[in-house]
């Protein structure tokens, strides 16, 4: 784990992120080989190093060096074309969607019936605020729960499509950058992480993965725009 975090810290320091040491940095990791819960913790090493190395001036290398620095995480990813399933209660189940949230590069669709843990919805605005798009599906009922972040996250400038009918909107998965696709039970709720037992299934198999961004854009084209 070592020898990865102190190639991240070089790599930073210098403002200089070449295709080589792009290179360097997966063989390091191909050498070390992180399990899931190291990886969720180099995720972490990487936003933690470009916050303390962020400027105003350098702005666009550090969101171009988390991009290119999460990609060599990616591409070690423990069973990367397969699927894998996850229990709750535990903080298991979050930290997945959290983890898929973080390294998401291009793009991120989230259909889910509520959202009201803050620890995803932070991670949700952080992956906005990086040039991700992100794209949310709820149902309008949840959204007047008490501890609902909908509003929230439609104030930072995501944008926000809503069921208003008189049926509920119970999709719970979400989609990165066309590459993996996680649905399940969990709702995206403190209490699911805490009490429930519920269950995620993070694939990455293409004809599930487009089956469910079919189904994101038919909502999408036909649900009510958030305001």
């Amino acid at each position: 784990m070592q020898p990865i975090i102190d190639f991240l810290k070089l790599s930073i320091e210098d403002e200089l992120f070449s295709k080589s040491e792009r290179k360097s940095l997966r063989e390091i990791v191909d050498e070390v080989k992180p399990n899931e819960s190291q990886l969720v913790f180099l995720r972490s090493q990487i936003f933690e190093l470009a916050t303390q190395k962020a400027t105003p001036e350098n702005y666009r290398f550090i969101v171009q060096w988390i991009r290119d620095a999460t990609s060599a995480l990616m591409n070690t990813t423990p069973n990367a074309s397969g699927s894998d399933a996850y229990f709750s209660p535990g903080d298991t189940c979050r930290n997945i969607i959290i983890q898929q949230i973080r390294q998401a590069i291009n793009q991120v669709q989230i259909c889910v019936f509520t959202i009201s843990d803050d620890t995803i919805t932070s991670a949700i605005i952080d992956s906005h605020k990086k040039g991700v798009q992100v794209k949310i599906i709820t149902d309008n009922d949840k959204m007047l729960d008490e501890g609902s972040d909908v509003d929230q996250l439609a104030s930072v400038g995501i944008p926000v499509r809503i069921d208003r009918t008189a049926n509920h909107m119970h999709h719970k998965f979400m989609i990165t950058d066309n590459k993996a696709l996680i649905t399940g039970s969990y709702n995206w709720t403190r209490s699911a992480a805490r009490f429930n037992h519920e269950n995620i299934l993070l694939t990455r198999e293409g004809p599930v993965i487009k089956s469910f961004s079919k189904e994101f854009e038919q909502l999408w084209n036909t649900l009510a725009t958030y305001e």
